[in-house]
């Protein structure tokens, strides 16, 4: 069967916007996102597709204006140092300033994924096309110089804001992912669990801890005898903060 020029067009972008919503993680890695509310949320990904020795990730892609934070968990020694602080005031500032944008995202939402291709494949007049394309593009013009203006408060470097300014300008489809993208570029130093620990809610963080303590269960199978031990004292520390917080709360 041949598809008609409109078809692959739209296959074409919707093609696109999901190849750039897709990501390789690692099994101790996991995301923390943000939507409109206050509130973070943990996304595990230790039962996604393996690839490889590594997960295949594909955002959700009804909901790209949601910042995404990359976080990892790992074995702490006693006399580990632990400063979280930095982190959680870089997340908030970078939450708080890219806000704006979320509203934004949505309208480029829209008008890329649902409206451009309706547009293509009804064969509306050329304006529409031109009027919807414009509108596209004055959407990606004011999502970039309000990056560029904030790019200290977003971590980003000179290099990073051309790569998404290529990306926005040469591939529309990858603009809509441009929230993600950001947030994702900054790299979080501290332990995950930690991290979870002050910045999600009390119910959100035990529902956490009790699927990193499954993974963990899972992981001692799969592992050599020399890490073990590690896993092990990971598993302890995770049960001993679990029963430290559910005792405060009593």
């Amino acid at each position: 069967m041949e598809l008609s020029l409109e078809t692959l067009l739209v296959l074409g972008i919707v093609g696109f916007y999901i190849y750039d919503s897709t990501y390789l993680y690692f099994y101790n890695e996991f995301n923390i996102s943000k939507g409109f509310r206050k509130s973070f949320h943990p996304q595990f990904i230790s039962k996604k597709l393996n690839f490889f020795n590594k997960y295949l990730v594909i955002f959700n892609i009804f909901l790209p204006y949601q910042l995404t934070f990359k976080c990892s968990w790992k074995a702490i020694s006693s006399n580990q140092k632990i400063n979280s602080q930095d982190d959680i005031d870089t997340i908030n500032t970078i939450s708080k300033t890219l806000k704006p944008l979320q509203f934004i995202n949505i309208l480029l939402f829209l008008f890329t994924l649902i409206l451009l291709p309706l547009v293509i494949l009804l064969k509306l007049n050329y304006e529409i096309l031109a009027i919807t394309l414009a509108a596209i593009y004055l959407l990606n013009i004011i999502n970039i110089f309000y990056v560029i203006f904030k790019r200290k408060n977003l971590k980003l470097s000179w290099i990073k804001v051309l790569q998404l300014t290529l990306d926005i300008f040469l591939c529309p489809p990858f603009s809509v992912n441009l929230l993600r993208k950001i947030s994702l570029n900054y790299v979080i130093k501290t332990e995950g669990t930690i991290l979870a620990k002050e910045i999600l809610s009390e119910k959100n963080y035990q529902e956490f801890i009790n699927n990193i303590l499954i993974d963990l269960k899972v992981l001692k199978t799969a592992s050599s005898i020399e890490n073990i031990s590690k896993i092990e004292l990971r598993e302890q520390q995770l049960i001993a903060a679990q029963n430290s917080t559910y005792k405060n709360n009593k």
